[in-house]
């Protein structure tokens, strides 16, 4: 499997115990329905490889507890530690493009009807009256609001938002 037919879920970070479970931190913190999967796609080497899950519950915010099958041992478990878990893009819920979360929109291109491709998004603050997409490039970020005026279409297929705003924001920070 490619990695463009997948989306990252996070990465290995700890080990748990010593029979070769590991703690998964769920970067975009993406629900799952854990019954649903059968498996985690870890990079080794630049590829993908299946791992298939024996157990696997939330513990925490964000974090993962896993008992993938193979993997019976500390030394087994050291092996995929700190590497990068996908899993394919059909695992993301599915929604209409009113309803998409804003975690799915983590890394979307953002392109200006105008001036073209400004960036990706890399953060979405719910936390202040008025949503605030922030879109970074080359070192760079602004950010705007997330308004009918501004965000125009969601192509979740292409993975791009379209956007109408005004060059000022680009200035803002």
């Amino acid at each position: 499997m490619q990695k463009k037919d997948c989306f990252l879920v996070g990465t290995v970070f700890k080990l748990h115990g010593y029979k070769g479970d590991v703690n998964i931190y769920n970067e975009v913190d993406i629900p799952f329905d854990f019954n649903a999967l059968d498996y985690f796609l870890i990079e080794q080497n630049n590829e993908l490889i299946p791992y298939f899950i024996e157990k696997a519950r939330p513990t925490k915010p964000n974090v993962i507890l896993v008992k993938l099958e193979d993997v019976n041992s500390e030394e087994e478990a050291k092996k995929i530690l700190k590497r990068k878990v996908f899993l394919p893009k059909e695992f993301f819920t599915e929604t209409d493009d009113n309803d998409i979360s804003e975690k799915q929109l983590i890394g979307f291109w953002v392109v200006d009807v105008k001036m073209g491709e400004l960036g990706k998004i890399t953060f979405i603050n719910s936390q202040t009256a008025q949503q605030l997409i922030y879109v970074s490039n080359n070192g760079k970020e602004f950010c705007f609001p997330w308004h009918e005026q501004f965000v125009k279409n969601i192509d979740t297929e292409k993975g791009i938002m379209e956007v109408e705003i005004p060059e000022k924001f680009l200035d803002l920070n």
